[in-house]
């Protein structure tokens, strides 16, 4: 017999004061489009989400790529998993409602966008967890949807770090087009959700080491948003294949091009 849950729903009205007190700041925010909303979700739902999150240990994770490869440390991956029947139960109910009429009309009103395409499979989203010492280097996204007529236009990371202090690092960095600065540093605190415009050019990442204790890790739900035959504009000409990473830190910078971008290297390369 399957466990027993609540049942939690988004309210129309709360997301529309939201999304009101917000879309300027997004639709204004630089490098590009990108807002920071904390306390998005009741206190109590975003802490059964925080019981519920999976160790390294509980699930089948994937191990994702952090740009830098020279690491070899299990601890240090960043772990994602997207098959939803992994998820626990009130964990797969959630995300279902970021993928609500109710939800979407919200992000539309922030963002300016319209006709939104979700994607049931949440490829490369779902559940993310990195431990100590591990990072992501800056990149901009590459194309995910098999559908080469469904783009990606805006991304959502939801934090679920409790009492998560600054000196653990994991801020999720926005970086302008040229990598000549860092415009915002976010610290990954419980409850906060980040929503940003992505494109060929919106480069973010977190790409200094976290120095959390040992036993706590950077946990996060992110999910993909798309839409079909996305117009060119300046933060978009047309996805790449591969992710683009980008050195920032004075360490990564030192390491040769096949050490630092290693997808764009062997794109190079065939």
């Amino acid at each position: 017999m399957r466990e027993q849950i609540p049942a939690w729903y988004f309210d129309g009205e709360h997301l529309a004061a939201l999304a009101r007190q917000h879309a300027e700041t997004f639709q204004q925010a630089m490098p590009y489009e990108h807002v920071v909303i904390d306390d998005f979700l009741p206190a109590e739902i975003a802490q059964r989400l925080v019981d519920e999150f999976p160790d390294p240990q509980d699930i089948e994770w994937d191990r994702g790529d952090q740009g830098d490869m020279r690491e070899n440390i299990r601890n240090r991956y960043k772990l994602g998993h997207s098959n939803e029947e992994a998820f626990g139960p009130f964990t797969r109910h959630l995300i279902l409602q970021f993928y609500s009429a109710t939800f979407l009309d919200f992000l539309g009103q922030l963002s300016g966008i319209a006709d939104f395409v979700i994607d049931p499979h949440y490829r490369g989203g779902g559940l993310h967890s990195t431990g100590c010492g591990g990072k992501l280097m800056v990149h901009a996204d590459k194309s995910r949807h098999p559908n080469k007529k469904i783009d990606q236009v805006l991304n959502l990371i939801y934090f679920l770090n409790p009492d998560w202090q600054e000196d653990y690092g994991g801020h999720l960095e926005i970086w302008d087009e040229a990598f000549e600065h860092c415009a915002e540093r976010i610290l990954p605190a419980l409850n906060r959700a980040v929503f940003f415009k992505s494109g060929t050019n919106t480069y973010h990442g977190h790409p200094q080491p976290l120095t959390c204790p040992p036993d706590r890790r950077r946990n996060s739900i992110a999910i993909y948003y798309y839409m079909i035959d996305r117009p060119r504009s300046e933060h978009f000409s047309g996805y790449k294949g591969f992710v683009d990473w980008v050195p920032t830190t004075v360490e990564e910078r030192a390491l040769p091009l096949e050490e630092t971008r290693p997808q764009l290297f062997r794109f190079n390369k065939k």
